[in-house]
């Protein structure tokens, strides 16, 4: 019982440390600059500040070693603030002696002093704040020169970026828990025994178990301590800007999917709400887009679309400012073999969607149709497309939609169609193409339409 009253007094003086330690600050920063001042007429001055900076540097010291024997403090930056604590202490009742020398002697020692006093106040600091907190919201060239590296993860530009491939805990958590838990639970300082800087470290949990159950969000104790009104002494974090709606429900669906830290985005499992507030605050668009509106690379020049439109082709854009193009003759005209050759090299990765629809072009001239690798919508209709273009035309990572109207392809078309990885829509109208062979390959694969003039689906099948 009596160590038990002990460690409550010592914790209860230690606990006075963030107050006293803003005085020997003062006093003994005061005390340097009127030493520095010129004359003795300040004298007086200079040794009560000595005195007052030295009475309260033990002060700080005492109560500073205090609370931190109380535990969760540990690691070097703890070590370097108690001793560097200890030798302000030291010095500034050096002082109160070596002020009375004055000259020279005297202004180098309070610039030494001064020099502790800022390592000193740095460490605390680091231990309060975090490592990144002096530099945090520095100028870039500071943070250069600090050798601070901010994290910027969620600065993106999504646009450039493959959804799918989002991670989730890196992306979105791993920015907010360093901004706004990492300053109480880091490797000097572990309130509840819990350290949050590393992502294996938030399996460990605490002093008060573990930190969150994967699959349960709202069975974890993260989660309740987020969400406890800032008035509640259990809330998270205890001082500072809180976690908003939107992290919140992010850390919600992290857990819920099994707390994972190499987990992406799944967009089909995003609940509405959380796509909205994605929007809002990330101006991350998880809504359904157009493979159009995916298209990277830089739109083509006016000079290009000039030299194309001589060729008799009509260039237009599919969005607008984005580099994807449709692509078809321009009414009355024709394009031959050549323009086709000129219109791949000129904008093959523009060009999304190229309609041929009735050109004179042969199964060797449309060979090259296979080099446009953005190509999602395809119509071939009226042309002379055989097996070399059929099998070419697998290469085509994107293409959705192929429309084979008016040509001469037969059963054989199947062989090909279904190594197409992104096919969703075939028509097949006045082909070779035989209803037997049409249906079986739609039963093989539902998510391809059939289009024979009748839309053929595994559905239409059972009837």
């Amino acid at each position: 019982m009596p160590s038990l009253l002990l460690t409550d007094y010592a914790l209860f003086f230690g606990r006075f440390h963030p107050l006293i330690v803003h005085l020997p600050i003062g006093f003994l920063l005061l005390a340097v600059l009127l030493e520095l001042w010129p004359g003795d007429r300040v004298r007086p001055a200079i040794r009560v500040a000595w005195v007052l900076g030295a009475a309260s540097a033990v002060g700080a010291a005492t109560a500073g070693w205090l609370l931190a024997s109380g535990g969760g403090y540990g690691g070097p930056t703890l070590f370097w603030h108690r001793w560097a604590g200890v030798a302000v202490a030291v010095l500034a009742v050096g002082g109160c002696y070596v002020q009375n020398r004055g000259g020279i002697t005297a202004k180098v020692y309070g610039l030494m002093t001064a020099g502790a006093l800022t390592l000193a106040g740095h460490q605390g600091g680091n231990l309060t704040h975090g490592e990144e907190y002096l530099f945090q919201y520095a100028p870039p060239v500071v943070q250069k020169l600090a050798g601070h590296v901010p994290d910027t993860a969620v600065l993106q530009d999504w646009s450039a970026v493959n959804i799918d491939s989002i991670n989730v805990y890196r992306t979105f958590l791993r920015p907010v828990i360093g901004d706004k838990c990492v300053r109480c639970h880091n490797a000097d300082k572990q309130n509840g025994g819990l350290r949050m800087d590393s992502a294996h470290l938030l399996y460990a949990g605490g002093d008060s178990g573990p930190l969150f159950v994967p699959g349960k969000a709202m069975d974890s104790r993260w989660v309740n301590r987020v969400t406890l009104p800032s008035s509640n002494v259990k809330a998270m974090p205890p001082q500072g800007e809180r976690m908003t709606f939107t992290e919140v429900k992010l850390l919600e669906y992290w857990i819920n999917h099994g707390a994972d830290t190499l987990s992406t985005l799944v967009v089909s499992d995003i609940p509405d709400d959380l796509k909205a507030l994605l929007l809002r605050d990330y101006a991350l668009d998880l809504r359904p887009r157009q493979y159009v509106e995916t298209v990277q690379g830089s739109a083509i020049d006016e000079q290009t679309r000039e030299g194309l439109r001589s060729l008799n082709w009509l260039i237009s854009d599919l969005v607008p400012g984005g580099p994807a193009l449709e692509a078809k003759p321009q009414p009355g005209k024709t394009v031959d073999a050549k323009a086709l050759r000129e219109l791949s090299a000129a904008a093959g990765k523009q060009v999304a969607y190229l309609y041929l629809d009735g050109q004179a072009l042969s199964d060797d001239d449309l060979a090259i149709v296979a080099d446009f690798p953005n190509l999602n919508r395809l119509r071939l209709t009226g042309t002379g497309v055989g097996e070399q273009t059929l099998d070419g035309l697998k290469r085509l990572e994107h293409l959705e939609s192929l429309n084979l109207y008016g040509t001469e392809v037969g059963d054989f078309t199947f062989e090909y169609l279904s190594s197409y990885p992104a096919l969703r829509r075939v028509y097949l109208w006045q082909t070779a193409v035989t209803p037997g062979a049409a249906a079986a390959f739609a039963e093989k694969h539902p998510q391809i339409a059939v289009d024979t003039g009748y839309s053929i689906t595994p559905s239409n099948l059972t009837k």
